[in-house]
């Protein structure tokens, strides 16, 4: 159990920091970005959509994740959202392939790096026994 419970909040932190630092690391250099994922911002007001949508959106999850660590005291909420929206991601990816038609090379790599994040909380989520049994009502 304690194991579990050491490996889940590594898990949270690493998830945590892994979108903080994603977010920024794309503002940093957001042309670079968008040229990597194949996309280009026409003029500064697509620039700027670019980093509501991406960079404010990873920046906030991780400190969200981080701040429902804090004030819950586990790390199995933090976990179970992560989970999700990483589940989130790999959905929204295959559903636009598929409308489509074509999966790029970079986005099966994103997919297999998001499987094993979401199958690793996963993993966590289900070994742990802290999961509350009582649901708000």
């Amino acid at each position: 159990m304690m194991k579990i419970d050491n490996l889940g909040k590594v898990y949270t932190a690493i998830m945590a920091i892994y979108f903080v630092v994603s977010g920024f690391n794309a503002l940093m250099d957001i042309d670079s970005k968008l040229a990597r994922i194949g996309l280009s911002a026409v003029d500064l007001d697509g620039k700027v959509a670019f980093i509501l949508i991406y960079c404010s959106l990873m920046v906030g999850i991780g400190i969200a994740l981080a701040l429902i660590f804090y004030f819950s005291k586990t790390w199995i909420y933090s976990a179970i959202l992560a989970v999700t929206i990483v589940s989130s991601f790999i959905a929204f990816r295959l559903l636009g392939s598929i409308m489509l038609g074509a999966m790029s090379s970079t986005q099966i790599s994103f997919i297999l790096v998001e499987l094993i994040e979401v199958a690793v909380g996963l993993l966590l989520i289900i070994k742990s026994r802290q999961v509350p049994r009582v649901y708000a009502g």
